[in-house]
């Protein structure tokens, strides 16, 4: 190979030179923020990937201009380099361009932030009730996710309600008039049967604010009566009960009711059963049964229970009695239910031979029936596998038995009893290994951690009773209704 004469100035030679020479120009440009060539903040430092800015779009009027991009749409001395201050800045634009998001100066769909503006007002840039929040990262229109996104105060599957559909209570509200209609602090009707009454085929929603007071259940001492009523409640934060012995809440006649967020308690006597059903669907999510004299849930005549992500403790009678029908109880803390002495179940009884059925993710523990009774959970159905439960009693309650029925148990921690059969199933010696929080919870180290089966999560168990994701830590799941976040 023959030597090459770097002392020659040949043409390569020149070219290579006239080449290296051009790129540490661009170079240098770049690094002194030329604005030709930079934009942004990263106009300081040469491009880690050696990519050279895009130029800024021309422009020949200084101002505002619809021909620059969204993200600066005003025109400064000949370039789209400014940012909008107003929606007047924004004008011309499609709509999806309309609004100025002040705190970025760029013209976007909505400038709300996770929230659907007054309806009807100019503010209103999301006026689909499907798609009526401004998402605070795009500032474009999304689906709600939460009551409180929804100037109604009501979302329910991404849908924002209007007004109009929705019934309003408050604890120091008054029944009469058209109070129910009047979402304002200290309006609203007062008690729960009367708001019923306002149901109508397009207002299903009855929505009830906050309160440390409980609201009745109706104002003569008497039961709330769902009587052939399709009806969302909603009471985050709110408790109902009776001022007398007896039932609480009583659905039938075909009855399609979800109950939310409200605690429904205090039902006194024998008879004070917290929710009875009978020939209807009763969905409870996230809300609490307890300190009732009677039943947490007497349900019977085939009806169809769904009870998600919610508590049921301290009812006399027992937890949960369906005698037929379908059933759907996932994510739920039953717990303290029954009377050692009195009551032929403590727990849950279910009696329903339904394929459709599912017991998951469930803590039911420490309950009591008679001697002889199972305490825990009666499940008489073939069909069922019931899986990821914790099911453990008392200590001081030996020798009685804790499951009966022909339900199939896999995946279960049973304590403190022998083995049960069933794949995957445990014995725990002693309950405190559960290392339970005071509303039967689970700690960090608990056994139940990593303990459940985790394949063929879907919808319901993809979440525990808080909402947490169920794969929170890795590939394992927890057992119970709890996920330790």
């Amino acid at each position: 190979m023959p030597d090459f004469d770097f002392r020659a100035p040949t043409t390569s030679r020149l070219a290579l030179v006239v080449a290296v020479v051009t790129l540490a120009a661009l170079a240098s440009a770049c690094g002194a923020s030329n604005p030709n060539f930079c934009e942004g903040p990263a106009c300081d430092e040469i491009d880690a990937a050696v990519v050279i800015d895009a130029r800024p779009v021309l422009c020949t009027a200084t101002g505002p201009d619809p021909s620059c991009p969204a993200a600066t749409p005003v025109c400064v001395s000949g370039a789209c380099t400014g940012l909008c201050d107003a929606d007047g800045d924004c004008a011309g634009r499609p709509t999806a361009e309309a609004e100025c998001h002040m705190p970025s100066g760029a013209c976007v769909t909505c400038d709300e932030s996770d929230v659907q503006a007054p309806i009807t007002t100019d503010e209103d840039e999301c006026p689909g009730a499907n798609n009526a929040v401004c998402d605070s990262v795009t500032h474009t229109c999304r689906g709600c996710e939460d009551h409180a996104e929804c100037f109604s105060g009501v979302c329910d599957a991404g849908r924002c309600a209007p007004p109009a559909e929705v019934i309003y209570m408050s604890a120091n509200g008054v029944d009469g008039g058209n109070n129910c209609d009047n979402p304002a602090a200290g309006m609203g009707c007062l008690t729960l049967n009367f708001a019923i009454g306002k149901i109508t085929v397009t207002r299903k929603y009855i929505l009830m604010a906050p309160s440390a007071t409980p609201y009745a259940a109706r104002n003569n001492t008497d039961r709330a009566d769902f009587n052939g009523d399709t009806a969302h409640v909603i009471g985050y934060g709110a408790t109902v009960n009776r001022s007398g012995a007896g039932l609480i809440l009583d659905v039938h006649a075909g009855s399609d009711v979800t109950i939310e967020g409200l605690t429904v308690s205090a039902g006194g006597g024998s008879g004070g059963t917290g929710i009875l059903v009978n020939d209807s669907r009763l969905e409870l999510f996230r809300a609490t049964v307890r300190d009732n004299g009677g039943m947490g849930i007497d349900a019977s005549s085939n009806s169809r229970l769904r009870i998600l992500r919610s508590t049921l403790t301290n009812n006399d009678a027992g937890g949960i009695l369906l005698n037929t029908g379908e059933f759907a109880i996932i994510n739920s803390i039953i717990t303290k239910n029954g009377d050692p002495g009195a009551t032929n179940f403590g727990g849950v009884s279910l009696l329903s031979t339904a394929t459709t059925n599912s017991l998951e993710f469930n803590t039911i523990a420490e309950n009591s029936a008679t001697s002889g009774t199972a305490d825990q959970v009666i499940c008489n159905n073939a069909a069922l596998t019931a899986r990821n439960n914790i099911i453990s009693f008392l200590p001081s309650t030996t020798g009685r038995p804790r499951i009966s029925g022909n339900c199939t148990h896999t995946y279960s921690l049973f304590s403190p009893d022998s083995a049960t059969a069933g794949t995957g199933n445990m014995t725990i010696t002693d309950p405190a290994m559960f290392m339970f929080t005071a509303d039967f919870h689970i700690g960090t180290g608990s056994v139940a951690a990593g303990a459940a089966q985790s394949t063929n999560l879907a919808g319901d168990t993809l979440v525990d009773i808080d909402g947490h994701a169920r794969m929170l830590n890795g590939t394992t799941v927890d057992v119970g209704a709890d996920e330790i976040p």
